[in-house]
């Protein structure tokens, strides 16, 4: 299936149920993509560490288009996994393209590295773009509780998984992208932990984290982290999607719904900001 548009957040689920048709060796045909959103450069180089785990390994066509090109290359994806994926073109020609001392995607791995990673971000941030300290506030917020959780809960039960989090922020001319995913066991497991919650299905599992504020947590006060950033995007008239397992969650500004999307393990959360909010 070849790529018309931009590969973003919301065309995304669409390819994946054609890319795991062929798992763990897809042919990603990216050649006619008009542009790459941090959140789909992101899922991209998850999928391609999936596919390698696997024993597989992604086939990627590049994309023609120069900005399309630019902007997957600019991502970092490319720097990520370009050993782990086959593509039609040497990853070689592409170095001028590569990120400089600001890469979009970096991993988060340990709880204890995470402030620290969040400040590198926003240090980058100030250098690029004069979002002033009440705005880098908002950012630093909400990239410090949505990467908090992949230690915390993307493998509560310590099994032998690698949840390879990672942490993207992008600005465009109206809003700010963040962007933050693992392919650690989902909501839904990791909220079953919790007896409350056991029984609940993945989309009922992502309505009780989004809008109860739900969490494996049995002890009161902990958790909630996701709540909480849906009622500043909501308060912000910002959109967020939130994918776990089969279930996704959608929110533009008020208005919210849960529905089914084509199954990844993990969580991914995308938040988009207007820039008025940053520069108004």
């Amino acid at each position: 299936m070849k790529m018309t548009r931009r590969l973003d957040v919301w065309a995304l689920n669409g390819y994946l149920s054609e890319w795991d048709r062929a798992f763990p060796r897809p042919l990603i045909d990216l050649s006619r993509v008009q542009g790459v959103d941090p959140f789909a450069a992101a899922f991209l180089a998850l999928y391609a560490r999936r596919c390698s785990e696997a024993g597989g390994r992604a086939r990627v066509l590049l994309p023609d288009r120069p900005e399309a090109l630019a902007d997957l290359a600019a991502s970092g994806v490319l720097s990520l996994v370009g050993e782990e994926i086959w593509t039609d073109r040497p990853l070689d020609s592409l170095k001028q393209l590569q990120p400089g001392g600001f890469a979009a995607l970096v991993r988060v791995e340990e709880e204890r590295t995470v402030r620290g990673l969040v400040d590198m971000v926003c240090d980058s941030l100030r250098d690029r773009f004069p979002l002033g300290e009440t705005s880098m506030r908002i950012l630093a917020g909400a990239m410090l509780e949505l990467a908090q959780n992949i230690p915390q809960h993307a493998n509560p039960l310590g099994e032998e998984i690698d949840p390879w989090g990672l942490m993207a922020v992008r600005e465009y001319q109206d809003h700010i992208h963040l962007v933050v995913m693992d392919k650690g066991v989902g909501l839904h497991r990791s909220l079953g932990l919790n007896p409350r919650y056991r029984d609940l299905e993945e989309k009922e599992a992502l309505e009780a984290v989004l809008i109860q504020g739900a969490s494996r947590f049995q002890d009161r006060g902990r958790g909630g982290a996701l709540r909480r950033i849906r009622q500043v995007i909501q308060a912000n008239e910002g959109r967020l999607f939130v994918r776990s397992g089969g279930a996704g969650f959608w929110q533009a500004e008020v208005e919210w719904s849960v529905g089914e999307v084509h199954p990844f393990p993990g969580v991914q959360v995308s938040i988009q900001l207007p820039r008025a909010l940053f520069f108004g």
